[in-house]
Formats: C-alpha cells, structure tokens, sequence
C-alpha cells in the first residue's frame, strides 16, 4: 500500500485552538458553483478565484456575499490578482453593501481535499495584505464530480498562520547542536488548518433558493436532450409572428405554417396550457416535478434491485467472503455482479433510514386520519340536510301559495237579491 502524501502546508494544531467561528450563508455557495459551471461550459482557461465579503466580529466571521476576481500569471508562473482590477471592483462591493457594511474577510478557489498548495500562496498573500485574519474557501471538484452518500458540502474552509518550521524544531532537538545557536532566528512560514463551520440563511437567500426550487420544479428528465437541442436549433429561418416581430424558427417549421393554417380551425388552440392560470400553472409544474422525482427514484431502486439480485448466490448466502465472491464473480464473465462492501453498506442505511419516513405510531396516526375524514363527511352530510331542509321549506312555502289561490277560487259568492236575476232573465225571453 502506497504512502499517503503528507501536505507540507497544513498545520498540525488542531482547528479548536484558535476559537473561530464561520457562518456560511447559501448566497456565496450559488454564486462559486455558478461560475465553476460556466467556466467548464465555456472552456475558461485560468484560475478560478474569487472574493469572499462578510462580516467579522472578534473571533466570528460570516461569509454573504462574493464576487469572482481577475487573475493573470506572474514570472514565476503562478496565478495573482490584478492588484488595480482587484482593489476598485472591492471598492464598488463595499459602496453598494452599506446595509449591512461587509468587509473582506477571504477568497475562495479550486483545492484537492489534500489541501492548499503552493500556487495558491501568491493569491493568498495578496490576500491577507488587505486582511491578516482572511480565510480560504476551497472547494471540491471531485466531491462533486465523485459524490459519496452522505457526505457535507464538497468545501472546507481554512485559516492561515505563521508557525514555525517543523525542521528548525528537530534542529533543536538534536544532542550534535551546539548551545550557541539556541538563540538563533526560529523560521516560520505560512500554514493552513482547517475551521469547521455552520449554515444561516437570511431574507435574501430564501428567495433565491425560492426561485431556484421553481425553476426547478420545470426541469423534465429527457434522456436524449441534447439531441433533441441540436435538432431544435438546426437551420434557424426569420418568420414574421403576425404582430410585427420576427422570430427564428426552422425550415421545416416555416414550410408547415401554411398547411398548419389552411387544416386548423379557428377555435382550436395551439397550446394546451394557454388557458390555464397562474395558480393552475403553478400547480402543474409542481406535479411534473414530483413526477420527475418519482421517475429518477424508480430508476435508482431498479439499479439497486438489479445489483442486488446478479450478486452471486453464495455469497447473498453467507457462504463466501467478499474477495472470494469477487474473484467469482470476475471469472464468471459478466454473469454476476462484483460485491463491495461499500455499495452494500450504503444500501443498508438506505433501508434504514426508510423507516424513518414511516411514524413510530402508526396505529395512532390511522385513527387520527380516520378521524378527521370522519368529521369531514360529518360536516358534508350536515350541510346536505341543512340545504334540503331549505329545498323543503321553500317547496311548502310555494303549496301554501297554490293551495290559497284554490281555495279563493271555490269560495261562494255574497248574498245578493235573487229577484233581480229572474228579473232579467224574463226580460232577455221577452226579447
């Protein structure tokens, strides 16, 4: 087994000695995985350094906002900050963050979790030049590229100082040194530790991570999308969209305007969202994501399903070691799967932890639901009754009505002199 590599930068005192505290806010975090992405995306050459802006009181730093920085190579060949660029465009984040005033407090860039190196010292220097406490954020490519199931943020955070070398200490020790050269200069040079720190989240960084999680909630899984990007952008025309704007569009897509227009109907739409509206919208894009969800977690279970179920037999058996089953594996050309007990460890505390998602009292919470469903439909059947009775009251209100304009018209006429009619009967027959 090869030696591991010990870092010559980072210091052997523990990082509880020096009482700092760092409070990360989720700001900087976005802005420096931002630029990382943009910068592979668009081949960036050059280092990817940037600057950390907060706050700091006594042995308390907190890291809100940062800004990425100019660098340029010197003789050596190493990486520094154009010194001019660097110091106006820190002058300007100062100007606009008045409320609360931030300060800088350090800068961040590319580290292997092995720790700093020397191309990292120039930028580091210039640093603390305008801050002697200023920290180093480095973040971790591999942590992202390599994730493992359960690790923090793929970042550590260090603070530097000025230690004394490890070799003028062995010097020192030694029984050949002569006692004259006790009171000789003691070499220091600039070391690394590592700082824990913790998370808070203001105002600003809730509505950021708002509208990041509904951006999200657009996202579809496309299995051949970039394809499909290709295919969209190929052989872009300018078409005329009928309100005095022009827009691009592909040739097939300009040739089938015409028999598009001719076969559609006036009354069909185009988009069947276009009458949706925004709560509606809204709630649509939160189902497609949960559909995305449910589809990625489907996918992951088979591949688990499917690893477990190609391990070899007597190994799931408890009849083979894990190398033994390995070298089996290995000869059956494919037929089994290689076991590690890494994978299966982690699936073990996947099974684990679903039990969490399941409440202890299950039997409780069933009554509960029950419950509450119960008192639902309760309340449901009471304003049923409630409006028949209305519909009852009303019907009878109106056979009130009929049964009075009947008994009106059945009602006798007043008592009046019958002579008068026979009276003028026998006048109409003399007529």
């Amino acid at each position: 087994m090869a030696d591991q590599l010990v870092n010559d930068l980072l210091s052997t005192q523990k990082s509880s000695d020096s009482g700092l505290q760092v409070a990360l806010h989720p700001l900087p975090i976005l802005e420096i995985s931002d630029y990382i992405t943009r910068g592979s995306q668009r081949g960036q050459k050059g280092a990817i350094v940037g600057a950390l802006l907060g706050q700091q009181n006594g042995r308390e730093i907190t890291v809100e906002h940062s800004f990425s920085c100019k660098s340029e190579k010197n003789a050596q060949g190493f990486y520094e900050l154009d010194e001019a660029w660097f110091l106006a465009r820190l002058e300007q984040m100062k100007l606009v963050q008045k409320a609360p005033p931030l300060e800088l407090v350090g800068w961040y860039s590319l580290v292997p979790k092995t720790g700093p190196s020397p191309v990292h010292l120039p930028i580091h220097k210039q640093i603390i030049a305008q801050n002697e406490s200023a920290i180093l954020l480095g973040f971790h490519v591999e942590g992202v590229l390599h994730p493992v199931a359960g690790d923090p943020l793929p970042l550590t955070i260090y603070e530097s100082n000025m230690e004394a070398d490890d070799s003028s200490k062995e010097d020192a020790g030694s029984e050949d040194k002569e006692m004259k050269d006790s009171e000789a200069p003691v070499k220091t040079s600039l070391k690394f530790r590592e700082l824990p720190y913790t998370t808070e989240t203001g105002e600003a960084e809730m509505i950021a991570m708002q509208f990041i999680r509904e951006g999200g909630a657009h996202a579809t899984i496309v299995d051949d999308a970039e394809k499909r990007i290709l295919e969209q952008f190929d052989k872009k025309v300018a078409v005329d969209d009928g309100k005095g704007k022009r827009r691009a569009v592909s040739q097939q897509e300009s040739k089938s305007k015409a028999a598009e227009a001719a076969t559609a109907t006036p009354s069909s739409p185009t988009d069947k969202d276009a009458n949706l509206t925004k709560a509606e919208a809204e709630y649509m894009s939160a189902l497609q994501a949960k559909f995305n969800a449910i589809k990625m977690m489907k996918s992951r279970v088979d591949l688990i399903v499917a690893y477990l179920s190609q391990l070899p037999p007597d190994f799931v058996a408890g009849k083979l070691t894990t190398p033994a089953a390995a070298e089996l594996a290995r000869a059956s050309g494919g037929t089994y799967t290689v076991p590690s007990n890494n994978i299966l460890r982690q699936i073990q505390a996947l099974v684990t932890n679903i039990e969490l998602a399941t409440p202890a009292h299950q039997e409780t919470l069933e009554k509960e639901i029950l419950q509450e469903t119960n008192d639902v439909n309760l309340v449901s059947l009471i304003a049923n009754l409630l409006s028949s009775a209305n519909e009852v009251r009303e019907a009878a209100k109106k056979f009130a009505v009929v049964e009075a304009a009947k008994s009106q018209r059945s009602r006798p006429l007043p008592n009046f002199d019958t002579s008068l009619i026979s009276e003028y009967s026998r006048g109409i027959e003399l007529i």
